[in-house]
């Protein structure tokens, strides 16, 4: 009985020290981990569409944004962003047949898409001091704003050709919301301790079909495609 009350003391007395060393470790690790960053940018490139609504081509795209950097272990980090996007896509110059007496001959056209764009993505850094990295992820956003732009000519039997212009919003031509995948490569240049240049290059592939069927259209599939360069600064929240 004496042996383990004794046993039973000593299991009192160390529990405490266990649990104060536990602390200690994980204090430790976390003291360890690099600062979480904060980060503001923008960014310039081209965006298009693939699928079968148009005969495209790439018209130039920008767009801005902040985002927030979580380490998970020294080199491996969760990334968020936030961001606003003017993309779209050109179409390319061409004619089609109304009827039997009426051609449309499209000159240039402009298809504006604009979004909100939130991303969440896994970031990765191949070098202990955090200078060059990897990312990739996925993006959710929703369509605020769409105007399609033109040229025609049209041509109609017997009659002199009239040239015309086109300035709508056709938001409702497309979906609200688009969701697909994002990856990129970046280095960070400057003191690690206060603050970097940033520079990334990053490719976006939309999964969602953003075309709504219309009477000119049957079965239309397009999907967002789109590279930039983004150049931004990051700051580190703690020392």
């Amino acid at each position: 009985m004496k042996k383990i009350l004794i046993l039973l003391l000593v299991m009192i007395v160390m529990a405490p020290a266990g649990m104060a060393q536990e602390k200690q470790k994980k204090a430790k690790t976390k003291k360890n981990l690099p600062s979480p960053l904060v980060e503001v940018w923008g960014g310039m490139g081209l965006s298009s569409i693939t699928g079968n609504i148009a005969s495209s081509k790439f018209r130039l795209t920008g767009l801005f944004g902040a985002g927030f950097t979580m380490p998970l272990t020294q080199q491996n980090h969760l990334h968020f962003e936030g961001a606003y996007s003017f993309q779209g896509f050109n179409y390319k110059p061409t004619s089609f047949q109304v009827d039997d007496d009426t051609s449309v001959y499209l000159e240039e056209s402009d298809q504006r898409m604009n979004y909100f764009i939130l991303t969440v993505q896994d970031k990765y850094f191949i070098d202990k001091k955090r200078t060059y990295y990897v990312n990739g992820g996925f993006y959710l956003s929703y369509l605020s704003h769409a105007r399609f732009q033109a040229n025609y000519e049209l041509k109609v039997e017997g009659q002199p050709d009239e040239h015309r212009e086109i300035d709508d919003g056709n938001k409702d031509d497309f979906t609200g919301v688009d969701f697909g995948l994002t990856a990129g490569v970046g280095v960070r240049l400057g003191n690690k301790a206060l603050s970097n240049f940033t520079i990334e290059a990053r490719m976006t592939y939309g999964l969602v079909n953003i075309a709504k069927e219309s009477p000119a259209s049957n079965d239309p599939s397009a999907r967002n495609i789109y590279g930039v360069l983004k150049l931004g600064i990051d700051i580190p929240v703690r020392n």
